[in-house]
């Protein structure tokens, strides 16, 4: 009796072309996995890559810091500027309107020096007032700028305005205070420019 037993597969002949298949779609596979695996090197690009692109924020955040520090001191430094460059030209404008007013003043006292004269002199009526109204115009275009007019026919000596030019004796005048004045003082704004020449009283001691 012949025995009917299952032949066993790997006795069985393997067919050359299909042993190839295999081997070709193995190394296939291989050469797949290969080249999807990351090398060292791309690896370590990678991470030093991840590494920049986390320090790039603090890094951009230091710039901004650092501009806008030397923004604000650049600003500074024009205000700064700007009010010196503001401040000398005030100054400067009113040195000159200083130096203009004191130059006129004696132009002032010459005028009012003329006009007080006139008035004993046989001049017409007319041309008396003309004069007065250029000198009222005068004083009244420098008043614009601030220049002033100190006047002190009485009152107590104030040497912060006042010039003793001599003392007198005087029996109605208590001694320190103004017997008369002899030429006006002048300030522009808050600055003496000259001040009043007067006469004082030395009371009744003194002859």
């Amino acid at each position: 009796m012949t025995d009917s037993k299952n032949p066993n597969p790997e006795d069985q002949p393997v067919d050359p072309t299909e042993q190839e298949a295999v081997a070709s779609e193995s190394e296939e596979t291989t050469a797949q996995e290969t080249s999807e695996a990351p090398s060292t090197e791309e690896a370590s690009a990678e991470a030093a890559a991840a590494v920049e692109a986390a320090e790039a924020p603090a890094e951009d955040s230091d710039a901004q810091e650092d501009y806008k520090d030397q923004y604000l001191r650049l600003r500074a430094d024009f205000e700064n500027f700007r009010k010196r460059t503001r401040k000398e030209k005030e100054d400067w404008t009113q040195r000159c309107l200083e130096n203009i007013c004191t130059d006129l003043l004696s132009v002032l006292d010459h005028f009012d020096l003329g006009l007080e004269n006139a008035k004993g002199q046989e001049i017409a009526e007319d041309t008396l007032q003309g004069f007065e109204l250029v000198r009222g115009q005068l004083g009244t275009v420098l008043g614009k700028y601030g220049l002033e007019a100190l006047e002190s026919e009485s009152g107590v000596f104030d040497p912060n305005v006042q010039e003793a030019i001599t003392h007198l004796a005087s029996t109605e005048v208590p001694e320190g205070e103004v017997v008369a004045m002899t030429r006006k003082g002048y300030k522009l704004g808050t600055k003496l420019l000259r001040p009043t020449q007067v006469v004082v009283s030395a009371g009744e001691g003194e002859g």
